[in-house]
């Protein structure tokens, strides 16, 4: 699960920014929190701002960080990669590396990950690996095991660092100096010379918590999964009917009285793969049902709820981080507090999982549905153009009382600065042409 995530130097964000999914003092919903390693961690955040304030770009930087870890390599020739060269902020002064930086907790280990990239914006160059650095928990603190900069590993020799690692102290020097010796700049020291000579249970557990415990997604409205199954995992015949989960989604969501099933495309290494979805109607005077692609019949929400039904049970079962831009862009509001309410409850929510999502709808801001310090915000200052995240509890509870209306209030502007712009100036129609003389738009007679 995510503790924290922070960034710096990213698109609109210069300063570093911090996505905070600690539990603050409030103790509103305090049986809805999450409840490991001596933390209150949040199990679901709603971030909110205005077009181009930045929201997007905080889910954007998370991917690129799952991204380079999930490669091992900040050279590798992943879509998200190929323009890195224009994130970072746009108007430094000077060339500045970008942080990525996550704290969270895997296999009941807690971990502090961070590394720093230096790229040239706007110019295709060689790109570097700046710093890195890895905290493991020992006991009830977390230790640094090593310290990376642009030159050389160092990795940490007291006993408990020894002792996470098993070495001994002079082994250890000795193979150090052979990996500062060959030490690539481009690549994550934790994926390739930690894994392979130092520790290979850490760096596994580590890098499986991006692989396999975050799921990002930045385009939710046009990304469609790819769903695979394994041979054991399917029934005898080459249509399965998930009755358990997708006729209860349409049940639960009345979407009507047709059935969904799954049927494979092709066959890879023991494996179904591009589960293709299908509506069975059963039409009156039709002994046997229709199969017709889904994407045929059902509407563009039906099919990405649908979608993303089975992936929402992997979520549960393995207590994955589930970190989504704009979710509700085609799916019901009702459908989506439906959602939020499974992740806030800890009785079925029992394995930690997490649901992190953009919007610009404000009918989720509500003390009904999440505390305050549930509630994030991102501006982006006219002047400078820097971003910044905040959250509705950084106001205090003298400010923001836990149970006044917070809809009205942002809509007052309490919180966040909201959008407005007189668009009937970008329009030179005779109604709105101001007269020279005196600035201001003649009106007709009879107004």
């Amino acid at each position: 699960m995510l503790i924290s995530y922070s960034f710096r130097n990213f698109r609109s964000f210069r300063e570093t920014a911090v996505l905070d999914m600690k539990a603050g003092k409030q103790r509103t919903y305090d049986e809805n929190l999450i409840r490991e390693a001596g933390m209150r961690i949040l199990p679901s955040a709603v971030i909110y701002g205005a077009n181009a304030s930045g929201k997007s770009n905080i889910i954007m930087s998370l991917a690129l960080m799952q991204e380079i870890v999930t490669w091992g390599s900040v050279e590798a020739s992943s879509p998200i990669m190929m323009n890195m060269e224009l994130y970072p902020f746009a108007y430094n002064t000077e060339p500045e590396p970008i942080l990525f930086q996550a704290e969270f907790i895997n296999n009941g280990r807690h971990y502090l990950y961070s590394f720093e990239i230096i790229v040239k914006p706007f110019q295709k160059d060689k790109r570097k690996i700046i710093s890195e650095q890895l905290w493991v928990s020992c006991g009830n603190k977390l230790v640094q095991v090593f310290e990376r900069d642009s030159q050389r590993v160092d990795i940490k020799r007291d006993k408990k660092v020894l002792s996470l690692i098993q070495y001994n102290e002079n082994l250890l020097a000795e193979f150090e100096n052979k990996i500062n010796i060959n030490l690539d700049p481009t690549k994550l020291f934790l994926a390739h010379g930690f894994k392979t000579l130092i520790s290979s249970d850490i760096a596994d557990d580590v890098i499986d918590f991006f692989t396999s415990k975050l799921l990002v997604v930045n385009d939710f409205a046009l990304r469609k999964l790819n769903i695979s199954m394994a041979f054991s995992e399917m029934p005898k015949k080459s249509v399965a009917v998930w009755n358990t989960l997708l006729d209860n989604f349409i049940k639960a969501a009345d979407f009507g009285p047709q059935k969904l099933m799954l049927k494979p495309q092709k066959i890879e290494e023991n494996r179904f793969e591009d589960m293709q979805l299908y509506s069975a109607y059963t039409p009156n005077g039709f002994e046997k049902p229709i199969m017709i692609p889904a994407e045929l019949m059902e509407s563009r929400g039906t099919l990405k709820l649908l979608d993303f039904a089975i992936p929402f049970i992997t979520v549960f079962e393995e207590g994955t981080v589930f970190v989504l831009d704009e979710f509700d862009a085609i799916i019901h509001p009702e459908l989506v507090k439906g959602i939020i309410a499974l992740f806030n409850d800890q009785s079925f929510n029992k394995n930690g999982a997490q649901l992190i999502f953009s919007t610009h709808n404000p009918i989720y801001m509500s003390n009904r549905i999440f505390r305050r310090d549930q509630i994030k915000f991102v501006e982006r200052d006219k002047d400078t153009y820097e971003s910044t995240i905040h959250s509705l509890a950084d106001f205090g509870s003298t400010e923001v009382r836990n149970d006044e209306n917070y809809m009205i209030n942002y809509f007052k502007g309490k919180y966040s600065m909201l959008p407005y712009i007189d668009f009937t100036k970008f329009f030179n129609t005779p109604d709105n042409v101001k007269d020279p003389s005196t600035g201001r738009v003649p009106r007709k007679p009879g107004r």
